[in-house]
């Protein structure tokens, strides 16, 4: 697969993933970029098949990265101009302003949490990642990413007073 087609098939899903790390557009764009550049610096020496890990956790580490040398980690709710919805579902205004409120107190109540926790919440629920993808792009094992979503549920369920649908 030549780099245009790559970048074409996975640049808004890496844009996604740095945009719920850092919430801002303009650093999210940057670090997309970044993250292609230097897949393409490194093209040789990523198995094939392995891209879209590869990809993401370059693009983590710059966040991280970008994080430490701000010596600040937050996490921002997501704008809502980024939340899908199922395109089947059609919601009149006050269902449609409900739900955009209700994804504001969930990003708020993740931004609350220690950084793993964000980190397996947006791979797993919210990119829908699968347990390997998500080993593969957090350096982990399966264990721990149980553990760790398990633990991150928790404290999310406690962030939201109790009150937490196990969809997430």
């Amino acid at each position: 697969m030549s780099i245009e087609e790559l970048f074409y098939l996975h640049n808004q899903t890496i844009f996604k993933y740095l945009y719920y790390l850092l919430n801002d557009e303009k650093l999210a764009e940057d670090f997309t970029q970044e993250t292609f550049i230097r897949y393409f610096k490194y093209e040789q020496t990523i198995k094939e098949g392995a891209e879209l890990a590869w990809l993401r956790q370059t693009a983590r580490n710059l966040a991280y990265d970008h994080y430490r040398r701000k010596k600040l980690i937050q996490f921002v709710p997501l704008l809502n101009q980024y939340v899908e919805l199922e395109p089947s579902v059609t919601h009149t205004p006050p269902q449609w302003l409900i739900q955009q409120e209700e994804t504001k107190v969930l990003y708020l109540a993740i931004s609350k949490l220690k950084l793993t926790y964000r980190d397996v919440l947006i791979l797993r629920k919210i990119e829908g990642l699968s347990i390997q993808d998500t080993c593969d792009v957090l350096g982990w094992n399966e264990g721990k990413v149980k553990n760790t979503l398990k633990r991150a549920l928790l404290a999310l369920k406690k962030q939201l007073g109790g009150e937490l649908d196990e969809e997430v």
